[in-house]
């Protein structure tokens, strides 16, 4: 119902208008195109064509106003798509990395290519004539519609470039300064192991030789589910002590803080932590993360983490409660620190997919479904903003709405062609341009 009422606005913002002070007001300028039907906002699958309509001619439905939708001007000439559709992981020959780019949607081989027909640059096979929708599924567009340029003022509408950000995540949790005897006592047992396998080695008794291995394995597998990670058991290995200061003050103690499922993606091995307590006001602890809990808190749905501090003046006591701030850098899967991302504004989420509206010139705006990753924080013209890093669906430099988007979109309700975008429940269908020849093989 939420979409239908920013319609609502739309249309009387388009439309109907109010007193400006350029000289051409939006009536006016409607005034000059031709009708091509009356529609209600609350129910678009109604049509009234203009020789039907008068004052007097309501919805059937609410028996709201009607509002009338104009012809679009004639599209002028576009490029012709050409593609083979082979879902393979070939990459694109004309960028780098198999991303969308200007001359290229790669990942399904479909390529804008201006001339005469080619065979496939990527997989040699012969092309096909595609249809406007084909097109769109291989480019994932959703819907599509018109809006001009005073209309989109008097909305508000806004937009910004795709671009690379660095991105990162502040957490906050609280923990505990580490007292864990049993962990202790853990590392004792597997360092009692290691010392008797050891000494069996010097034997000849194999099936005494076996049983020393396994017990050494099971003190191993034990350290690892109370939080160690294989790198420190190593450690352990070597230096052949235990770490005490998981039950006495020492220049380095043990956090153990807890974070949420959710939030795991962001933690790492290997990140810094500051830690606070209310008991030493003023005063700044930091550390390194050092293991991950393998196993999830099925109640709590969190993790527990443990992180290296120091421990200056042995200030900070077992059991002591304090403060932890994770401040985690997201990385792509490719391991690059800036990444396309997107405000958070301008996504729209249907609850199967995500989609942002693109300005593509002259009017037109494209819902394209993208994939998203999770939500981050970015430093944008010097604020900080809440910004999502882009998987797959956009390219670098496109402009994105970034204000108005929900208005966008309830116009191309009305206008019938967002059908595609919400599982074709509005029962709408997007109409290709007769003149427009798409081809793939």
């Amino acid at each position: 119902m939420a979409k239908k009422i920013f319609f609502i606005s739309l249309a009387v913002i388009i439309f109907m208008g109010g007193g400006t002070n350029t000289g051409t007001t939006p009536l006016v300028m409607a005034q000059e195109q031709e009708v091509d039907y009356y529609t209600c906002g609350m129910h678009p699958s109604v049509k009234i064509l203009p020789e039907d309509y008068n004052e007097d001619v309501n919805c059937p439905i609410c028996n709201m106003k009607l509002t009338a939708i104009y012809k679009e001007e004639q599209p002028g000439a576009e490029k012709i798509y050409y593609g083979c559709g082979v879902d393979t992981e070939g990459r694109c020959p004309y960028c780098d990395k198999g991303e969308p780019d200007s001359r290229c949607i790669c990942g399904e081989h479909a390529f804008v290519i201006e001339g005469e027909k080619i065979d496939c640059p990527v997989c040699d096979k012969p092309l096909r004539e595609l249809t406007r929708d084909e097109a769109d599924k291989l480019k994932g567009v959703a819907s599509r519609v018109k809006i001009r340029g005073r209309q989109a003022e008097l909305a508000g509408v806004r937009t910004a470039p795709v671009r690379k950000l660095h991105l990162y995540k502040e957490i906050r949790t609280v923990g505990k300064v580490a007292y864990d005897p049993q962990l202790a006592i853990a590392q004792e047992e597997f360092l009692s192991a290691l010392k008797s396998l050891k000494k069996i080695r010097e034997g000849n008794i194999s099936e005494i030789k076996e049983r020393a291995e396994r017990l050494l394995e099971s003190s191993k597998r034990k350290l690892l589910l109370l939080g160690l990670s294989r790198e420190q058991i190593s450690e352990l290995e070597k230096t052949e002590k235990v770490q005490t200061s998981f039950i006495m003050p020492e220049d380095k103690m043990w956090i153990y803080a807890n974070v949420y499922e959710y939030e795991l993606g962001w933690v790492k091995v290997g990140e810094k932590m500051k830690v606070t307590s209310s008991s030493l006001p003023g005063e700044e602890f930091e550390g390194i993360i050092s293991s991950i809990n393998p196993v999830l808190d099925p109640k709590t749905r969190s993790v527990t983490i443990r992180a290296e501090v120091d421990n200056p003046g042995l200030r900070l006591k077992p059991q002591m409660y304090v403060d932890v701030v994770l401040m985690s850098m997201y990385m792509s899967p490719e391991g690059e620190h800036m990444v396309l991302a997107i405000p958070k504004d301008a996504v729209l989420d249907t609850g199967m997919r995500k989609i942002v509206w693109i300005d593509n010139g002259s009017g037109e705006y494209e819902g394209r479904i993208v994939l998203i990753g999770p939500e981050a924080t970015s430093e944008i013209d010097g604020k900080e903003s809440k910004v999502y890093p882009v998987m797959r669906g956009l390219s670098e430099g496109e402009l994105i709405v970034i204000k108005a988007n929900f208005l966008i979109d309830s116009q191309s309700q009305i206008t019938g062609v967002a059908a595609a975008a919400y599982g074709g429940a509005l029962g709408a269908e997007e109409k290709a341009p007769a003149a427009q020849q798409l081809h793939q093989h």
